[in-house]
């Protein structure tokens, strides 16, 4: 799967999130006003608000649209807050999410009535998870942040109101904003230590959070780290009721983890890849998973196979055409047709069935489901099948059709990066291209924020790469036309501007 879907999507596909700000009247009463009067009436009503920070075109934000925000305790739930939805690519949005720390889509986070960050929710949860950290902030439990500092640096013994929010806090969210200088591994195994057996699923969750933290950690783990960890990992693996909780770790990170922890052709790791695709077919006969989620698992499955150097069986395609064909026939369309059809398309890709993965895609936006975001899946799909010209031609169509400000920046950030990659003598498609996107900028309030400014900061490093090696005098033509944009937005922009267009 190239850069940019796993840039847009990095495992999220587990997370919850609503489509649509408007009030229904059987769902969530999403605020009609505006960010700032949000919380002026949070504080009035001494309510917790709730935000949701998402886009319409997300996956991710479909799925659990279909599920999560249906759910009725979790929307009797968020009657006692004020429930504030952010769209990404609402006019300024860009600047609102940088304020509030947002990183992705989606993102969920809890604010105390007075608007101190309490938590931030993670997907892949248990549904019945999400009421209980809602819970956790109606009862007004400290904000995490403030719990580690009492935890880990005065060493108060933690609640077990505490734990249970620590527990299903979103670690990966927040950019390290709770953690401050602590490294992740450590805090996790602290708690997972402070965590009495009496709370089973909490010390579970920590355990499942310390190892796929090891796993993605830059220090490789030691020799005592790796007993430690494997050791761990067979509990977690015997532990049925910690499955559904640890989901996204079971799916995405023991490819990653049992390789660091165990020695090739080992009898550990043999015994531990062999269970964990055991918990994985398992997790397959777990009907209230959901169609979507379902076919997530064999991402796990395929990604086992990789791991053990096994290629896909035949009986495996076989399996997944005809898991993919129900799921499809079952759902019940709009956003939960999204979430399949997206969950569809990446196992088919993953076990090799490039033509059906298109097939399905072409489906889908002939159905009209989706489009601005399926072109990008069919450039995906033309560059992994080595067309390269197919790809461009859909990242072009894809810029050209996309909505909303922040998706037309990012958008257009991937059609000017493959551009350079595959076709760097074309200087002037390059910078007619570039100079476009400049354009679009100039139609913005606040253009230089959070995804945008990521967005430039990808270009300008393609660009500089580009101006580099062969084409010097016309790098230093875009910077200049960017300056012009830039301009006119003042010293803030201007520094915000030197600072993206110095990106390597």
């Amino acid at each position: 799967m190239s850069l940019v879907i796993r840039l847009l999507l990095p495992s999220l596909l587990l997370a919850a999130v609503a489509a649509a700000a408007s009030a229904d009247k059987n769902g969530i009463h999403w605020y009609s006003g505006s960010v700032d009067e949000a919380f002026a009436e949070a504080r009035q009503q001494q309510k917790p608000v709730f935000l949701y920070w998402g886009a319409v075109w997300c996956p991710p934000c479909n799925q659990l649209k279909a599920t999560l925000f249906r759910n009725p305790a979790f929307i009797r739930k968020t009657r006692l807050f004020v429930p504030l939805y952010l769209d990404g690519d609402t006019e300024a949005a860009q600047k609102l999410g940088e304020r509030f720390g947002v990183l992705g889509y989606p993102t969920l986070i809890l604010f105390t009535p007075e608007g101190e960050e309490i938590t931030r929710l993670p997907g892949g949860m248990s549904m019945e998870r999400y009421p209980e950290v809602l819970d956790l902030a109606l009862a007004r439990v400290k904000p995490v942040a403030r719990l580690l500092e009492e935890i880990l640096d005065q060493g108060k013994k933690p609640r077990d109101q505490e734990l249970h929010l620590l527990a299903w806090y979103a670690w990966d969210q927040d950019g390290g904003k709770a953690l401050g200088k602590r490294e992740l591994t450590d805090v996790l195994k602290v708690l997972e230590a402070l965590t009495p057996d009496t709370l089973a699923k909490e010390k579970s969750r920590f355990n499942a959070r310390y190892l796929a933290a090891l796993a993605a950690r830059q220090a490789p783990p030691t020799e005592g780290e790796k007993a430690d960890a494997v050791r761990r990992l067979q509990r977690l693996l015997a532990d049925t009721g910690s499955w559904r909780d640890n989901l996204g770790f079971l799916v995405y990170d023991l490819d990653v983890l049992i390789p660091r922890i165990t020695t090739p052709d080992s009898p550990e790791r043999g015994k531990l890849m062999n269970a964990w695709g055991n918990v994985l077919m398992r997790l397959q006969q777990d009907a209230s998973l959901g169609a979507a989620r379902r076919l997530l698992l064999y991402s796990g499955r395929l990604r086992q196979l990789k791991a053990v150097g096994q290629d896909i069986p035949e009986t495996l395609k076989a399996e997944i055409r005809a898991a993919v064909r129900a799921a499809r026939q079952q759902a019940r369309g709009g956003h939960e047709r999204i979430a399949v059809s997206y969950a569809a398309y990446g196992v088919l890709e993953a076990s090799g069935q490039l033509a059906l993965a298109e097939r399905l895609i072409n489906e889908e936006m002939q159905a009209g489901s989706n489009n601005q975001y399926w072109m990008l899946v069919l450039a995906d799909l033309a560059e992994e099948s080595g067309n390269e010209e197919e790809a461009l031609r859909w990242y072009a169509k894809a810029w050209e059709s996309a909505r909303g400000e922040a998706t037309r920046i990012q958008w257009g950030s991937y059609y000017i990066r493959q551009l350079t990659q595959e076709r760097p003598d074309d200087d002037e498609r390059i910078m007619a291209v570039s100079k476009a996107l400049f354009a679009e900028l100039a139609k913005q309030k606040a253009p230089f924020h959070g995804r945008n400014r990521r967005a430039l900061e990808r270009v300008f490093k393609a660009l500089n790469a580009w101006g580099q090696v062969s084409s010097p005098a016309e790098l230093i033509e875009l910077k200049r036309a960017f300056i012009d944009v830039c301009l006119p937005f003042g010293k803030d922009a201007m520094e915000r501007c030197e600072a993206i267009m110095k990106a390597s």
